[in-house]
């Protein structure tokens, strides 16, 4: 695989939402900066300004709704590369900043493009989004991918019932949210079909009854990109048979209460029967891999959260308060469940690409955008255990935990923490919050070297 990467960006585009408010992403984009502002070569893209990233789906307060897991960056959007899209071909990136599909597959080591054919990834999301279809075309169409959709029967929506109609009504937020979601599975599954299940609206009966549907139907590899606090003991609905359920660990951090969205254990990421996925902070280096790793926080630059005014985020992790700790886990600090199991890319400063054309001001096709949060490592881990086609060993993470030696890239620098902003670790036991050789709350285990461990 290769790419076509600009390391000194003299053009890039930067641009910002006028006056972004808490509940709504359409305002004007205007310029901020006529200064060039350089992306860094080995994919960092530096934050311009003192409010460079939104949280698409704000903390309503009310602990029976939960919060969609995305965000996405205001502050620029990726320069399409005129030359690289008259390509259209999974093995170049037609972009000069932002990851595609073929950066996540060589960062992971994932033979994609030879696997998943005949498996299926469900993604459980909340409200409608009724450019699904055509976003995710245009997505898929510019990146190379072999088509998906809703003609050749590859993509299905579905309600939370588990029909084709009626389906939910619409909601921005969480039309990014899907977006992103079908726009990760494809890149590192393109062989996969993809049942994107809608619940009414983002409240937790409704979105857990969705994900029943999703193991009512069959469906062995379930995303589940969203979580709220507190947590909950177990639940039944997240324990199916010969299934992987995928979810959440969180953009809060390991503690503290920023921007009224706690940090520390979420559900259903520390139910017993989930693989909870925290976020890295993935960029190029001069190594035998190529790529190099460290606990996604974004909270440490001054351009983001040092006013209070923007919640650049950091991966969840957490020692949980409600679930007892599952016979598989084999760390000794943490008596309860830990989270996370394992990771992926998540970090705003290096973000991946999606296309939408439900969020925000734009003009298709220009609708591409750079995100980030613990949805886009959610989605990139339950299309990896779809390419790694062993459902029928899964329970919970335990797979994971007794084969992931030799097998995932493990994250042994950084941590999820700013006392500055009163981002404290929720718990005493120091791995929690903070990396280190081995197991760790941020990062789990670590991120995928191939498939062994999935």
């Amino acid at each position: 695989m290769h790419r076509r990467f600009v390391q000194v960006l003299p053009s890039l585009a930067i641009v910002v939402l006028a006056a972004c408010s808490s509940n709504s992403m359409s305002q004007s984009m205007v310029p901020q900066s006529s200064s060039p502002v350089a992306a860094i070569g080995n994919g960092d893209i530096p934050f311009v300004g003192s409010n460079p990233v939104r949280q698409l789906c704000p903390n309503s307060g009310d602990p029976q709704r939960m919060r969609c897991l995305a965000m996405m960056r205001t502050d620029v959007v990726p320069a399409l590369v005129a030359a690289a899209q008259a390509g259209n071909d999974a093995e170049s990136c037609p972009f000069s900043e932002g990851y595609c599909p073929n950066d996540l597959q060589a960062a992971y080591d994932l033979p994609s493009s030879t696997r998943g054919t005949g498996k299926t990834v469900a993604i459980v999301d909340a409200y409608g989004y009724s450019h699904a279809a055509s976003d995710l075309a245009e997505y898929r169409k510019v990146m190379g991918l072999k088509a998906c959709d809703t003609s050749n029967k590859c993509l299905r929506i579905l309600n939370q019932s588990g029909q084709s109609s009626p389906l939910p009504g619409q909601n921005e937020d969480w039309a990014g949210e899907q977006g992103l979601d079908l726009d990760m599975v494809s890149a590192i599954c393109p062989n996969c079909q993809i049942v994107l299940i809608e619940a009414n609206n983002d409240y937790t009966s409704n979105l857990y009854a969705a994900v029943k549907t999703a193991g009512d139907l069959g469906m062995k590899y379930i995303g589940v990109s969203w979580g709220g606090a507190p947590e909950e003991p177990d639940n039944p609905i997240f324990h199916i048979a010969g299934a992987v359920i995928a979810a959440a660990a969180g953009d809060n951090g390991g503690g503290g209460d920023y921007g009224g969205n706690p940090g520390g254990p979420i559900q259903p990421c520390t139910f017993t029967y989930v693989v909870c996925v925290g976020g890295t902070h993935l960029v190029r280096a001069d190594t035998k891999r190529g790529w190099s790793e460290t606990v996604w926080n974004d909270w440490t630059f001054d351009e983001c959260g040092s006013s209070g005014d923007s919640p650049c985020g950091a991966t969840g992790s957490g020692c949980s308060t409600k679930i007892a700790k599952p016979s598989w886990q084999t760390d000794k600090g943490c008596t309860m469940r830990s989270a996370a199991d394992t990771s992926a890319t998540a970090s705003l400063r290096a973000p991946v690409i999606s296309y939408n054309t439900q969020i925000g001001s734009c003009n298709p096709p220009n609708c591409f955008w750079l995100f980030g949060g613990t949805s886009a490592s959610t989605q990139i881990i339950a299309g990896v255990f779809a390419l790694a086609e062993n459902a029928a060993n899964q329970q919970g993470a335990s797979y994971f935990w007794k084969h992931e030696a030799g097998h995932v890239n493990n994250v042994t620098q950084g941590n999820n923490l700013d006392q500055a902003l009163g981002v404290n670790c929720d718990s005493s036991v120091t791995y929690i919050c903070t990396a280190r050789v081995g197991f760790n709350g941020p990062t789990g285990w670590g991120t995928p070297e191939g498939l062994d461990a999935y």
